[in-house]
């Protein structure tokens, strides 16, 4: 979601493959993503939702949350006379923190989240009784897909993977529309 040419707009993330993503097809009527990728994994993704875009990760010689050195840093540790700790960062406010104040995980589909991944305990407090209901439905391919090319006239997608196997698929009960015309069923 990039205007290119303004060099404006802002960086959404969708995770929800397990593989790499070979194929994708926004559907403007439906305002859906439809991403393939080449574990066989078929993501549809609800677009006509507000989204917060991923921050940006924070670099940091200790933890942001209790200070603690990372191991690469020498003075601190020599310092305190401690060994450095291993750098993660929690996925919701981007900051740098050890594996202790990063304990928790959880999806956080607004943010494109999709599985679990790793946030500091306070961000994961303060979400806690957010709803995090799935802003994508995700399908099974049964091979894996290399290539993908939708036929928005008809509702039909095709796949093929590198098994050799060249599948057609109607996309409209998973859509959940007729592509063609714009008819939502909701």
């Amino acid at each position: 979601m990039w205007d290119i040419g303004g060099r404006k707009g802002r960086t959404l993330l969708l995770q929800g493959h397990h593989d790499r993503v070979q194929s994708l097809c926004y559907l403007q009527l439906t305002r859906q993503l439809v991403s393939c990728s080449s574990d066989g994994g078929i993501a549809v993704w609800n677009m006509d939702v507000s989204r917060e875009e991923a921050p940006q990760w924070l670099e940091s010689d200790s933890c942001q949350k209790c200070e603690q050195p990372f191991f690469w840093n020498i003075k601190q540790m020599w310092d305190t006379k401690t060994l450095g700790l291993r750098q993660h960062h929690c996925r919701k406010c981007g900051q740098a923190v050890c594996g202790k104040c990063s304990s928790k995980r959880s999806s956080y589909p607004v943010m494109g989240f999709e599985f679990q991944v790793r946030m500091c305990d306070s961000c994961y407090d303060s979400i806690k009784e957010e709803d995090r209901t799935s802003l994508a439905t995700f399908h099974e391919g049964k091979h894996n897909i290399s290539h993908m090319s939708m036929d928005v006239a008809r509702g039909l997608m095709v796949t093929c993977g590198t098994d050799r196997v060249v599948k057609i698929w109607d996309m409209t009960p998973v859509v959940g529309c007729s592509l063609a015309t714009g008819f939502s069923p909701h």
